[in-house]
């Protein structure tokens, strides 16, 4: 078990402070004054430069750019200047923007926007450090001159014509969009402008009083509310080629150009030439921006340079070991050529060399002030070096589990008179392993530089030692084996998946609760009872129509059905709709009535609560080597306060592919370890198993925590002794496929089940594992993707946490559609295999894979293949699934057998073959198998050219096309696989009511079954007056409240159809007046100051608000009369209307209703209605209050 150290250390002198110390010492002897000509730090390993360059930039800050050989190394750069104590808004990292001339998709908004602000920041007068790689620095881009008058800068006081300002922002290359999500977006709304600017963490808003700029706020892409004012706004170009001088000749002579090149190409690719070309010249002659437009940069910037020449005298480069940087620069350029001269021979471009795009090699040595990083010998023919520093910063060798080799190191660096710096995350875990071979180090209260021992906070990923200055530091990775650093999260946060009602379109299927499933066919303003209003418009069945007032929102939603069928329309008469809402009502009673009795026999279940957390919890969970995301952290916060509670925990963890889950359950299991509990980890396949124990055993075998892996691979003796230890408790975490339930297996004391993928597992193992849940804790974790009213629905059933936030780094999928060829697919695996990545390839017909196999043979004859397919025994499988793993294999050829499991940060690129015929979710979840680290991951669904796609097969391939924001929420795509998790969690029976009455009514209805039984099982039910309240008032839509006021929001205010629903949808779901205010400050925020109809339509709502909380449900204020009627009238005191008379005489009872005669304003009268009848009701407590004492 696990030693927890009692005194927690605090205070440590932060790495930050010890490398500004660094930078006063000079111990190196860094130069005193900035670099002047060309200078190499030789000698120098990869774990210094660094910590030495950020000293040498601490000293002198002057513009510094950095080239390094891979994206991966620019970020660990990036992390480790921070963590020196450089300043992350001075940091810029220059990604590659020449993806689309590869293809022709349109750039990646986000890479696209970290491009153009580092080029920004090259030009601008802040000594900025810029990280970068060789392919990306060499790619040309606009020239100086050009990129300096492209910029557009507005403070509060400036004066601009918003018609010119839209102009402006048209010329930049900024796409209009409603709402504004992602770089590069604008939109106009009157005099408010919202702006997302090229290398800006935060999108902006521009308020203008007519000409004038009034206000600049920052506003959150997700919410779309204003976050903070700015002082100024500089608005980057959003693309890299503009029409700042556009040939007016251009179009006609590439025109001409593609009919002369066309003779030289076969057919086919000649005709694809010219009509292509021909659709580009339109665009050209029309100042459009398109997707293929960086084609066409040579002809419209033919004095462009690369980032290089942006630098000014002052400003100098740093080439993290130039030999290898000349490798690379040489690999880019020959992919690039080849990427070209293919897309060439198949007429999808003009005739163009490679140097039209980028640089070559030696363009790296041109500028006047370098600094080269060696550890190397040797130097490219480019770059000479009159004067060089023998640094001599050799890197430590790992003494993790070599406690003695670490010992006489130490011993050695006391003797010699060295002053060592023990670097770490886990001061309390590094202090007690120091201690424990007699080192005491001191808590350094400055950057000394005598000799002796001592801590620091943070881990720089890599130690090192410089003999010739007496100095060493240790770091975490040298310690314990923990050599990644928590790398920098990028600028912009993907915007927040957004309400399911923005789907809502003309044509969609909608369902009304009183009313069953027609046709959506938009707003529409009619006039009733004399005043304007908005309506939905719905067709049912012929001729029946419906208008159902946008107040009424909340009894309608989309219809959505997993079947994925066209369902049939309802008569608005005939009962029909009555009879399938109770068949579906009574479905979804007898599931939630499943749900409720696993509820009420867990409440029966007491045990021990788990403890607070340690020190040494902190210390493991900061060597995870990300940052967590918003939504993972409170799914770890949630299942800790769920362990601390005095019953089991039964938590669902439900989050996309790669989005964190498996760092949840580590933690949660290291929590329920420190308190002497077993854990069982349960997993549906074997390739699984085995990748979470290696998982586990990376993040937890460091701190003592004794593993094992039990599945159909474990030897009969290595069974045996497994089952020996978990028995006596010598085992912490057993992880293992269903073995873990068979016979046999006997826990010394389990305290905590973790179960992978539940759906995969059989009928039986299902039984086992329901009959678990009540007497001990369990954590499920799943990747099907669960909708958020199911959420509601089961929250205090089965605790559920929803991660759907992206990890940081994480780069969106780029996803093609494409027919297949040989071409598409070989410049697709070579492109991977280049920059040391490996590709799965789907082919799902077992009969001919090997066919396939020996054509990619042919394709790529130098890869290494492995063929897996579900027919192969485990005891074949087994050996490819480890080698691809391992990185033994290039290419995973397989069937869908590799749609789950998998996690191989390795892998980024997908292929599927007839993709065509597999269906949305398998497609979602294979797509799902790249993408799952920092590096750009590329998905290719290929169909056969020669055959025709149907509708449905290619509305399949576009979606996912179209939705590869990470985390995108409720897009079609994604919702459709929402729909299938539900489908796969009720069972046929449930799904087939779904289907009949809607996904989304559907789960209403559980809703409130689940809220009914749920108060029986809680004895709950009743309210401080002893009256028993209604469980399902809060599910229910507002009251009706029918007045002759224009209250709707104007199409001329809110022009797109969508956002008015969606703010329709915001107001009719608000519950409290809060709530209302919030939703109209929103609209106040983004659309201006409200107009009366605008303003009345939030009123609205908050006075039904208050009808609900007082009992009343129904007001109708025509014909100069206010008629109130009430929910339970006998349950409103009598005392109350005798009140009620009196203060108000023209008031009067007829029949169930309250008669008030008004004249003026009915919402006013409303409002006092409202007023004086809670006035009554509160008398008439405080009477009761006052009789009762």
């Amino acid at each position: 078990m696990l030693l927890i150290p009692q005194k927690v250390i605090s205070n440590l002198m932060r790495f930050a402070d010890w490398a500004v110390g660094l930078a006063k010492h000079t111990p190196l002897g860094l130069p005193s004054a900035p670099l002047q000509g060309t200078l190499e730090w030789r000698s120098i390993t990869p774990e210094a430069r660094p910590v030495l360059v950020a000293a040498s930039y601490l000293a002198h800050p002057v513009r510094t750019v950095i080239i390094t050989a891979s994206h991966e190394r620019a970020l660990a750069w990036q992390a480790k200047l921070e963590l020196a104590g450089i300043n992350r808004a001075n940091i810029w990292q220059l990604p590659s923007g020449n993806s689309g001339l590869f293809d022709d998709s349109a750039p990646e908004s986000v890479a696209l926007s970290d491009r153009l602000g580092a080029l920004h920041a090259l030009v601008s007068d802040e000594p900025s450090i810029i990280i970068t790689t060789p392919g990306a620095v060499l790619e040309r881009t606009l020239p100086r001159e050009e990129l300096e008058s492209a910029f557009l800068t507005l403070k509060v006081g400036d004066t601009i014509d918003p018609d010119e300002l839209t102009t402006l922002l048209h010329g930049l290359g900024y796409e209009p969009a409603e709402p504004v999500r992602v770089p590069g977006q604008f939109s106009r709304r009157g005099g408010i402008f919202d702006v997302f600017a090229s290398g800006r963490d935060m999108p902006a808003r521009i308020e203008l009083f007519g000409d004038e700029v009034e206000s600049l706020r920052s506003f959150d892409p997700g919410s779309q509310r204003s976050s903070g004012t700015i002082p100024f706004l500089a608005i980057a170009p959003s693309r890299e080629t503009l029409y700042t001088h556009l040939d007016p000749t251009l179009a006609e002579l590439i025109e001409a150009t593609a009919e002369r090149e066309a003779a030289d190409l076969p057919e086919e690719a000649g005709q694809r030439l010219v009509e292509t070309v021909r659709g580009d010249a339109q665009a050209l002659s029309s100042r459009t921006f398109f997707d293929r437009l960086d084609l066409y940069r040579p002809l419209l910037h033919p004095d462009s340079g690369c980032a290089l020449d942006l630098l000014d005298e002052e400003s100098f480069v740093i080439l993290d070991e130039p030999i290898e940087l000349d490798l690379v620069a040489q690999r880019s350029e020959e992919d690039l050529s080849d990427g070209l001269n293919a897309r060439i021979a198949r007429g999808e471009m003009l005739r163009a060399p490679v140097n039209d795009y980028m640089f070559s090699a030696d363009h790296l040595g041109r500028n006047e002030k370098i600094l080269a990083l060696t550890g190397i010998e040797g130097l490219p023919d480019w770059l000479s070096v009159p004067q060089s520093v023998e640094v001599g910063a050799v890197s430590l060798e790992s003494y993790r589990g070599r406690p003695e080799a670490l010992t006489q190191t130490l011993v050695n660096y006391k003797t010699e008179g060295f002053a060592v710096y023990f670097a770490t995350d886990q001061p309390n875990r590094a202090r007690s392993m120091l201690n424990g071979i007699d080192i005491f180090p001191t808590e350094a209260a400055e950057a000394s530089f005598e000799p002796g021992f001592y801590l620091l906070a943070g881990n720089p990923g890599g130690g090192f030692v410089v003999p010739a200055a007496k100095f060493a530091v240790v770091s975490d990775a040298e310690l314990f084996g923990v050599a990644r650093l928590k790398l920098p999260q990028k600028k912009f946060k993907d915007s927040a998946p957004i309400a399911t009602v923005l789907d809502l379109k003309p044509g969609d299927h909608v369902v009304h609760i009183n009313f069953g499933i027609g046709v959506f066919r938009g707003l529409i303003q009619r006039e009733e009872h004399g005043v304007q209003k908005e309506f939905l418009f719905i067709e049912y069945q012929a001729p029946d129509k419906l208008f159902v007032p946008t107040d009424q929102l909340d009894r309608i939603q989309k219809y959505l059905n997993p079947a994925d069928t066209v369902p049939k329309l309802n008569k608005l008469t005939g009962g029909e709709w009555q009879k399938t809402l109770g068949k579906a009502r009574e479905d979804a009673k007898e599931f939630a009535r499943d749900l409720v009795k696993l509820y009420a026999k867990r409440k029966e279940v007491q045990r021990r609560p788990f403890p607070s957390d340690t020190p040494f919890q902190a210390e493991m969970e900061g060597t995870f080597p990300w940052v967590e995301t918003p939504s993972q952290l409170q799914a770890i916060r949630d299942a800790k306060k769920d362990l601390e509670q005095p019953y089991p925990m039964d938590r669902l963890v439900c989050g996309d592919v790669g989005f964190g889950k498996t760092e949840v359950a580590i933690r949660v299991a290291f929590k329920a370890v420190q308190d002497n509990r077993q854990v069982a980890v349960l997993c549906p396949t074997t390739i699984l198993s085995e990748q979470h124990f290696r998982n586990f055993q990376e993040r937890l075998g460091p701190f003592s925590v004794r593993l094992a892996l039990l599945n159909r691979y474990t030897h009969a003796d290595e069974r045996k002794r497994i089952f020996s230890q978990v028995k006596d408790g010598k085992i912490d975490i057993l992880i293992g496929t269903h073995s873990l339930l068979g016979q046999g297996l006997e826990f010394n004391h389990l305290g905590l089940t973790i179960i992978d993928e539940e759906q995969k597992f059989g009928v039986k193992q299902k039984e086992m594992l329901k009959h678990l849940r009540t007497e001990i804790d369990v954590l499920t974790l799943s990747a099907t993707p669960i909708p958020r009213t199911l959420s509601m629905a089961l929250m205090d059933i089965r605790q559920m946490s929803l991660i759907n936030d992206p990890p940081p780094g994480r780069l969106p999928i780029r996803t093609y559609v494409r027919p297949y060829s040989t071409e598409v697919v070989r410049e697709s695996i070579l492109r991977e295999l280049s920059r040391g990545g490996q590709v799965y390839y789907v082919y799902n017909r077992v009969e001919s894979i090997e066919h396939v196999a020996e054509k990619l043979r042919k394709i790529v004859p130098h890869a290494r293949i492995g063929v897996g397919h579900g027919q192969m025994t485990e005891k074949e499988l087994e050996p490819i699934m480890v080698g691809f793993i391992k990185g033994e294999i290039d290419i995973l050829l397989s069937t869908t057998i590799v749609e789950n499991g998998l996690d191989i940060a390795n892998a980024n690129t997908l292929i599927v073959e007839n993709a065509d015929k597999l269906g949305l979710s398998q497609l979602y979840q294979l797509r799902g198998r790249v993408g799952r680290s920092d590096r750009q991951a590329y998905a290719y669904l290929l169909f056969n050219s020669g055959k025709e796609l149907t509708e449905n097969a290619m509305a399949r391939l576009q979606a996912l096309q179209e939705f590869s924001t990470l985390g995108s929420g409720y897009s079609l795509a994604f919702r459709d696989l929402q729909i299938r998790g539900a489908g796969e969690l009720l069972g046929a029976k449930q799904s087939g009511s779904m289907a009949n009455v809607g996904y989304e009514l559907y789960w209403q209805l559980i809703n409130e079954a689940v809220a009914m039984l749920k108060i029986a099982v809680d004895a709950e039910g009743e309210s401080a007056d002893g009256e028993v309240r209604d469980p399902l008032e809060a599910l229910e839509p507002l009251p009706a409240l029918d007045l002759p006021v224009e209250a709707f929001l104007p199409e001329s205010f809110i022009p797109d159809q969508s956002q008015r629903l969606y703010f329709y949808q915001r107001l009719m779901s608000a519950r409290d007046e809060a709530t209302v205010g919030e939703v109209q400050g929103e609209i106040e925020d983004r659309y201006g100051r409200l107009p009366e109809p605008a303003r009345l339509a939030c009123e609205i709502v908050a006075l039904r608000i208050q009808m609900k909380q007082l009992g009343v449900s129904k007001i109708d204020g025509n014909g100069g009369r206010l008629a109130i009627q009430f929910k339970q009238r006998d349950r409103v005191p009598v005392r109350a209307w005798s009140i009620l008379t009196q203060r108000v005489r023209e008031a009067y009872l007829s029949r169930e209703t309250l008669v008030w005669p008004f004249t003026g304003s009915s919402v006013a009268a409303t409002s006092r209605a409202l007023s004086a009848f809670a006035q009554a009701v509160a008398q008439v407590e405080e009477e009761r209050a006052s009789f009762s004492r």
